[in-house]
């Protein structure tokens, strides 16, 4: 009761704060707008060096201490997805390995020498799961992509999910899905592609403006016969060709209160994923759906609020069989989730550049799973969550330099209804910890700069890791229940030097080290049916660097390279199958290349190649397998086709897996090989 008055009167008092900056308004200066109303200050070039991750505001990223990437919406169709997963426009991202491992499933990759779950995904700044929610969005509702690296514990909580590998924190990073805003024209975009596998693809989208309400809409849907994406023999052997489908219906409003800083929005998304794996008693029927409100108020030169709130709907549903026992149907399991996040946050521009930021953040879940045999339904895990978190980051620019510190109390707390289809003996549990970061840089000049940071992080153990998920042993894939897991906590910390020696080269490089105590840690412990195990594997460390480069020659030629390398260990001595062993999902390297260019015809090529060294699926020495050690080379083809300006037409080729490599994934998965799917997009 006294955390509820506690919060209550928090939220009032920055409302408070508001009202009385609303009372006194003043012309906002450039650094004070939201991102939507810099379009009418700022030329292109401008806007391209402005992020909005690290502060939550619109700020010049000559004025932030972390290194943070920007892909920009209209180039995101000039990257191949292979798996239709938004994950993999972040390929070629250096520091990140993305490890999507078919169609129908998620990444499960790494980020800056941690596993998959260190890494957040936010959509306009509020918290979506990083597994399920890019197999679902579609990226032509995005304005922009900022892969934000190194912690950002402070300003953005974890994402409190029960599913996948569980709770999901920002210690390594984050990546912050922004919305396409504020409508200047009219336009309507209809997209139709045919492909290998018999994949047939219809894509629409049209955006409008009435006076001061901006709104988009956009439809998707796409079939296959899939090919089978395990290793022969495993759990994820076919005896047909999978049956693939998703559709997806989105749209969004925003209205304009009289200026573009202020403003309201809504965000609708649906997607319906139906298909099967291949046998005929192994369907699956996953429906996800997701809300975002947002309001931003730029109040004064000095105040700007925002308050946002969302909810997100996953239920995944799959048929299982006694494969290989039998085909027949076996079993239908059943994991719906719903998880409400909340933010409300505070900007406060002082003493000149200086910048507060004050916020309180709120996230309740509620978590089920269930199995129906012959009829028969069986209740297996309940659950209830809830996460609680004040937060509190000052930036100040002193000259060349930009110092930025804050702090974070959270609090996580789970309800027990049932656990592995039991009512456990201690049905709640709370953790609660002080998060805190700091971050330094140092503009030597306008084109060379240092920067570092560090942060702290914690995990509190998912509801699907205590109680499990498997009915049956014997034949069920998913997760074995281990009810003695504890929290873990974490500390990241990078390094690095970014430079422009000239108007169309940049460079730069980052090192990172991250530790993670008491971590968390899911093993794969059987491959058929595949099933892993979540432990605490005493302490994870990892230390890397990252070096890029990028040359734009303007529109006849462009190209980029990067590379990571990390070293990875866990320390355990208590169990010696894990002391000493390698993170899993963490490649030791890494390297990217790519490159753009105008062939004769006015053809555009865009190419990329993707290296993965050594890495393995546990940290147990006994049962792990090694995987990696390959390289896939994806590419894009366009040719404009001439017509009655603004309409366009193109003509695209994308193609992935030109070398048509079939390495094993983690968990029995597999690379399917060569695709490739032609198609034609028109705008007017």
């Amino acid at each position: 009761m006294h955390s509820a008055r506690l919060r209550t009167g928090f939220a009032c008092s920055l409302l408070w704060l508001a009202s009385q900056a609303q009372a006194n308004p003043a012309a906002s200066p450039v650094e004070s707008l939201s991102m939507e109303a810099l379009v009418d200050t700022l030329s292109l070039e401008d806007l391209a060096n402005m992020v909005v991750t690290d502060t939550k505001v619109a700020q010049s990223r000559d004025t932030v201490t972390q290194n943070i990437v920007v892909l920009p919406g209209d180039g995101l169709d000039r990257q191949p997805t292979p798996n239709r997963n938004i994950a993999e426009l972040l390929r070629h991202v250096s520091g990140q390995f993305v490890n999507v491992l078919s169609r129908n499933d998620a990444n499960w990759g790494s980020y800056a020498g941690l596993g998959p779950k260190y890494n957040s995904y936010l959509l306009d700044g509020l918290p979506i799961d990083s597994f399920v929610d890019p197999m679902s969005l579609d990226p032509w509702a995005f304005e922009r992509i900022e892969a934000h690296k190194g912690p950002a514990s402070v300003l953005y909580s974890n994402y409190l999910t029960m599913d996948f590998a569980g709770n999901e924190a920002p210690l390594a990073g984050t990546t912050n899905l922004i919305l396409r805003e504020r409508v200047d024209q009219t336009l309507t975009r209809l997209q139709a592609s045919h492909g290998t596998e018999d994949t047939s693809a219809l894509r629409a989208y049209h955006q409008g403006r009435q006076g001061n309400l901006s709104y988009f809409v956009g439809a998707s849907g796409e079939r296959a016969d899939y090919r089978m994406y395990g290793v022969p023999d495993s759990w994820l052997q076919t005896v047909e060709d999978p049956d693939y489908r998703k559709t997806k219906f989105y749209a969004k409003v925003s209205h304009a209160f009289g200026r573009d800083d202020h403003r309201l929005s809504l965000f609708a998304h649906h997607t319906r994923h139906d298909g099967d794996m291949g046998r005929p008693n192994r369907d699956f029927r996953h429906r996800y759906d997701l809300l975002n409100l947002v309001y931003n108020n730029a109040l004064s030169a000095a105040w700007h609020l925002q308050f946002k709130a969302g909810e997100r709907r996953y239920e995944r549903q799959f048929d299982n069989d006694n494969y290989p026992a039998s085909l027949d149907l076996l079993s239908v399991s059943r994991t719906p989730q719903r998880i409400r996040p909340l933010d409300l946050t505070l900007s406060y521009r002082h003493w000149g550049d200086a910048l507060l930021t004050v916020g309180v953040d709120h996230q309740r879940v509620d978590y089920r799973t269930e199995t129906r045999v012959d009829g028969v339904l069986n209740r297996e895990n309940r659950v209830e969550g809830s996460s609680r978190g004040l937060y509190l980051q000052e930036k100040v620019q002193l000259g060349d330099w930009v110092l930025r510190a804050g702090v974070r109390r959270n609090t996580l707390r789970h309800q027990y209804a049932l656990l592995g289809g039991q009512t456990p003996d201690a049905t709640r549990a709370e953790w609660s910890d002080n998060l805190w970061s700091i971050g330094a840089r140092y503009n030597l000049s306008p084109t060379l700069a240092l920067y570092a940071n560090a942060g702290s992080s914690f995990m509190a153990p998912a509801a699907k890791q205590i109680g499990g998920t498997i009915a049956n042993p014997l034949t069920d894939s998913g997760q074995i229940a281990n009810p003695g897991l504890g929290a873990e906590s974490g500390t990241g910390k990078d390094i690095g030097v970014e430079w422009r020696p000239t108007d169309t080269l940049t460079l730069g490089a980052r090192a990172f080290h991250n530790r993670v105590s008491s971590a968390i840690v899911d093993n794969v412990v059987n491959a058929n049916p595949s099933q892993a195990l979540a432990s605490n594997a005493g302490e994870l460390t990892a230390t890397g660097i990252e070096v890029d480069i990028a040359q734009d020659a303007g529109q006849w030629f462009s190209w980029f390279a990067n590379a990571t390398v990390s070293d990875t260990e866990t320390e355990d001595p208590a169990n010696p199958d894990q002391d000493g062993t390698r993170i899993p999902f963490v490649p030791d390297q890494v390297a990217n290349l790519g490159l753009s260019a105008r062939l004769p015809g006015d053809i555009q090529l865009h190419a990329y190649y993707h290296w993965v060294g050594r890495y393995y699926d546990s940290t147990s020495r006994a049962s792990r397998i090694p995987l990696g050690n390959h390289g896939v080379l994806n590419a894009r083809l366009e040719k404009a086709l001439a017509i009655a300006a603004p309409q366009s037409l193109t003509l695209f080729l994308d193609i992935g897996n030109l070398t048509d490599r079939r390495h094993e994934l983690p968990f029995g998965f597999r690379e399917t090989g060569f695709t490739a799917v032609a198609g034609v997009d028109v705008r007017f």
